[in-house]
């Protein structure tokens, strides 16, 4: 699968202020300074503004826009919360950007109906964890996985079966090959060659004849085979953590107990699939006007005793938390994770 949050930084924006659901969003700053457009919302992009488009020009041709800073530390906290769902499914995800990842779900498919009920379970769960939409590709390989992906934007699932790859290819535009960039389209059309059909149709000898060893590259891309695993990080990870943006602020401190209890089981279920042991938990707590406070704890010994987490986590709570100011978001990390199993001592 390739995974890919939709108009990733406006989308954010919009949850922080749904006012602004449906209207044409900016990211970037004031466009009457100099500086670029970091995303836009698909609405802005009906009128040509693209990514890394002056500010100028995009208000230009956009005039009535709606430009925003925005706010980068926020969106980093919601790719690792979609990012965390993701490895809730499968530890097979590589993670390629802030709003990117491919994962290997060869493993898990069959058990949840299927890679496309798989993935219309992983686009639920990550609107109703932060109320962003994502857009997935299902495909043999990477490449195939990629192309789907912007096949079902947005907010879409596209499916690629197996042995239908170069029919699904054939009569995309030349350019929609990964790695076809500006120049290496230029060049072909000026050969006359506009469509993946034509790289196709010439063969793997003509096509090396003519362009050598990137003809090579082309051509098997043409044809829709992709060696390339999914690479997922050989390092155990550090931490392990997970967070839920509530639609509306909760101060309820009985419905919060019981999101951070869900998010919990959700967070031991990972630590529990790596193998690992946690001497640390830490909770975020993010108030209505975005004040955000993290606090810690640090065990005296290394542990993977759920009851016990838990029992920690809602003590730490208790004394966090005041019982009457709105959350907008709560968070619950494990840390200081070891894959040994740990043998106490008198020196901890």
């Amino acid at each position: 699968m390739h995974v890919d949050l939709d108009a990733f930084f406006a989308s954010v924006e919009v949850v922080l202020n749904p006012d602004l659901k449906g209207k044409p969003v900016i990211v970037g700053g004031d466009p009457s300074k100099r500086g670029v457009v970091s995303t836009c919302s698909y609405e802005a992009r009906r009128y040509g503004v693209r990514s890394a488009m002056s500010l100028f020009e995009a208000k230009k041709r956009c005039p009535h826009g709606i430009f925003v800073h925005g706010h980068f530390d926020l969106y980093r906290d919601y790719s690792e919360q979609v990012m965390g769902i993701l490895l809730e499914l499968t530890p097979h995800v590589e993670i390629v950007g802030i709003d990117e990842a491919y994962m290997d779900v060869t493993d898990c498919a069959d058990q949840n109906g299927g890679a496309f009920k798989l993935g219309q379970l992983l686009r639920r769960r990550v609107f109703e964890s932060t109320k962003l939409t994502i857009s997935v590709g299902i495909g043999s390989n990477k490449l195939i996985a990629k192309i789907a992906s912007g096949h079902a934007k947005p907010n879409g699932l596209f499916e690629v079966p197996a042995g239908q790859e170069v029919a699904f290819l054939a009569p995309l535009p030349i350019e929609s090959l990964p790695g076809v960039g500006v120049k290496t389209q230029a060049f072909l059309n000026r050969e006359g060659i506009k469509t993946v059909s034509q790289i196709q149709e010439m063969g793997l000898d003509q096509a090396v004849q003519l362009y050598g060893a990137h003809g090579y590259w082309i051509y098997m891309a043409a044809i829709g085979k992709d060696n390339r695993p999914v690479e997922t990080s050989e390092q155990p990870p550090k931490s392990i953590g997970g967070e839920e943006t509530f639609e509306k602020d909760l101060s309820d401190s009985t419905l919060l107990q019981e999101a951070l209890v869900d998010l919990l089981q959700r967070v031991y279920k990972r630590l529990r699939s790596h193998r690992m042991r946690t001497r640390g938990l830490s909770l975020k707590l993010r108030f209505a006007d975005f004040t955000t406070i993290t606090r810690s704890i640090t065990f005296v010994n290394h542990t993977n005793d759920y009851l016990y987490l838990k029992e920690e986590m809602l003590l730490l709570f208790s004394r966090v938390y005041d019982g009457k100011s709105p959350l907008r978001l709560v968070g619950v990390t494990l840390e200081k994770l070891t894959d040994q199993y740990w043998q106490p001592t008198f020196w901890h």
